[in-house]
């Protein structure tokens, strides 16, 4: 996982060009946005779990440029069990693909379609990003790092959900407070 905003902050944003060259094959465009096909996901995010839940939500924008329809079938990780596709804006309790139109943009936002991920096996941190696969029936599967923000965010980045986040959890934007141990030693380090 990586701590998104820390990465930022400390010039990561000057190695991100040299980077992303040297993961084009990958099928990374930029930070935000992966190709597959004819394919793109744009902005991926997730609702962290609410402390003491085991799920969370998935979100991002997903544009088919091409002329014929294709549908999210699933997504996978390492980190969580399995994950359930509510691709039905209308009967968002089925599971159901996400169908992508020819030379269409499908949102996935809270209120709309989305994808829950179930059964977290590791503590997923506010401010860090969590590498899965997306797997969509004709294009095949991309992997794709999405930002993980607070359990209430709105949308990507909503800097006021992160604010109340943060001082739910006693953090501030400056960093840790004196005598907090540093971010590794809050985490087991189990590489399972």
């Amino acid at each position: 996982m990586l701590k998104r905003r820390e990465f930022l902050l400390t010039g990561g944003t000057l190695l991100t060009g040299t980077a992303l060259g040297l993961f084009a094959g990958r099928g990374s465009a930029t930070a935000h946005e992966y190709d597959v096909g004819s394919l793109k996901v744009e902005h991926p995010w997730l609702r962290a779990p609410v402390d003491g839940d085991n799920k969370a939500q998935f979100y991002a924008m997903l544009h088919n440029s091409g002329a014929t329809p294709d549908k999210l079938i699933a997504v996978k990780s390492e980190k969580f069990g399995n994950a359930e596709i509510h691709g039905d804006a209308k009967k968002l309790e089925l599971i159901t693909p996400i169908v992508l139109p020819p030379k269409s943009k499908v949102t996935l936002a809270p209120g709309g379609v989305y994808v829950t991920l179930l059964d977290i096996k590791k503590h997923l941190e506010v401010g860090w990003g969590l590498e899965m696969t997306l797997v969509f029936e004709k294009a095949g599967e991309v992997v794709i790092d999405a930002a993980i923000d607070a359990p209430d965010a709105a949308h990507a980045h909503d800097a006021e959900a992160m604010e109340r986040w943060q001082k739910a959890h006693g953090q501030d934007a400056a960093g840790p407070k004196q005598g907090d141990a540093p971010h590794h030693e809050h985490h087991h380090i189990d590489k399972k």
